[in-house]
């Protein structure tokens, strides 16, 4: 799964490693984007063996259920599936307080179900019940750690796109025994609240959905000046997050100007059918002589190579694009399902194509350099596509800049404009300083 995720993903930052405890009990707690794939990508980090707490609904099949707890995944009954089941989770709590009290690790997804959203959404009281009925089990002896986590994909059902995961610092249950002899209840609701909290600032977190699309746009604008070639940093995205909030509330007026100038500016993209970052690096001295050349070097340096791996990488490729959507369109389970088929459907492509030099050639040493070589070129593929993509509408958007000179020119402008203002507000709340 390490591998998967570093062939899956272009980039993973991760952050907050010296958080983690160093032994348990502890349990992990993080917002739920992207179904099974979540899970994966904490877990090959942490490094121990992990208990996993899932839908009871996975366990229907007989077989699923033999797999999933081999695989340390423990059922779960929720109210939405089946309210009369829910007396069962007595057992499950009773299973997480012994595992805890062996000094183990839970992972539980407090939001409870899965979806595709920037945001953290209601969270469940069961971590904090864990939590705090396992010290008492232990008559409060045992120390329970909570470790937040926070989850932010660029677009987890995009292959090659990026993954950033914080590790927050741990919450000490010590912290909340003395509370929670005198009242339960209410101790059990801060707790939760004080994680759902943690979560949030690990995460870009957009309450309101209305303002996804203007914070996607801001994101855009500051992603050319900033880190054109990565993602933009989590803790910026948050600022932008929060300038929105504050101005929308604090000055409604010059929010919605700032936000009807950016709305137009990407519209005024739209129907030329030119992006951001043309117009963004447009603005910085570049030999457009100099790249092209460059540029048509490197693709045909770079083509029989291409070719190579787009023959070997074109079937599985496109099967398990077609097998995952087949499954599903949700775009919270559409990431995993991206990412775990292809694994399979490429290992096995591969394995047929060394299969088949060993047949021909019957050269031990060839049939292992090809076995090794075919990742590498796989990737290589996938960037040679995109750098001919990118080096082709570069080309159309230049042959026709000086047939619509001035419209551009004019879009700079508005750019530069629009940047200036974004600062200002930035400025005035002392959020970032660059």
């Amino acid at each position: 799964m390490r591998l998967v995720l570093k062939v899956y993903f272009r980039k993973q930052h991760i952050s907050g490693l010296e958080n983690i405890p160093k032994e348990g009990p502890f349990i992990i707690v993080a917002n739920h984007p992207s179904s099974f794939l979540d899970p994966i990508s904490i877990a090959v980090i942490i490094n121990k063996k992990i208990n996993f707490l899932a839908k009871a609904t996975l366990f229907k099949n007989r077989v699923a259920a033999m797999i999933l707890k081999n695989l340390n995944l423990i059922p779960i009954y929720r109210a939405q599936d089946n309210p009369k089941k829910l007396k069962e989770n007595n057992a499950v709590f009773k299973a997480c307080y012994k595992k805890l009290g062996d000094k183990g690790v839970i992972m539980i997804f407090p939001e409870g179900t899965s979806e595709n959203e920037r945001r953290l959404r209601p969270i469940k009281t069961g971590a904090a019940r864990i939590a705090l009925g396992t010290a008492k089990e232990n008559n409060y002896s045992l120390n329970v750690k909570i470790l937040p986590v926070g989850l932010n994909y660029t677009n987890s059902s995009k292959f090659r796109s990026e993954l950033s995961i914080e590790f927050g610092k741990a919450i000490d249950t010590d912290n909340y025994v003395g509370s929670f002899k005198n009242d339960e209840t209410k101790t059990t609701r801060d707790l939760t609240t004080n994680i759902g909290n943690r979560i949030k600032q690990l995460i870009i977190n957009i309450e309101k959905q209305e303002h996804d699309e203007l914070v996607q746009k801001i994101e855009t604008i500051y992603k050319t000046e900033l880190s054109p070639n990565s993602n933009l940093p989590i803790d910026i995205s948050q600022e932008i997050v929060s300038e929105i909030h504050y101005y929308q509330k604090e000055n409604p007026d010059f929010f919605n100007t700032i936000k009807y100038k950016i709305d137009n500016y990407f519209e005024k993209l739209n129907q030329a059918k030119i992006s951001d970052k043309k117009i963004g690096l447009n603005t910085k001295k570049q030999s457009l002589l100099t790249i092209t050349l460059m540029s048509i070097f490197k693709l045909i340096l770079g083509f029989p190579i291409w070719l190579i791996g787009f023959t070997h990488s074109f079937i599985p490729y496109n099967l398990t694009k077609i097998i995952a959507l087949k499954i599903t369109k949700d775009q919270a389970f559409y990431g995993a399902l991206l990412m775990s088929i292809g694994a399979f459907l490429f290992i096995f492509f591969y394995s047929l194509s060394v299969m088949g030099i060993w047949i021909i050639f019957k050269i031990k040493l060839l049939s292992i350099f090809h076995l090794i070589s075919l990742p590498f070129i796989g990737l290589f593929t996938i960037s040679y596509s995109r750098f001919a993509r990118k080096f082709y509408y570069n080309w159309k958007f230049y042959t026709s800049f000086y047939s619509r000179k001035q419209f551009i020119l004019q879009l700079i402008i508005e750019r530069k404009n629009i940047i200036t203002e974004l600062e200002t507000l930035r400025k005035t709340l002392k959020k970032i300083k660059f």
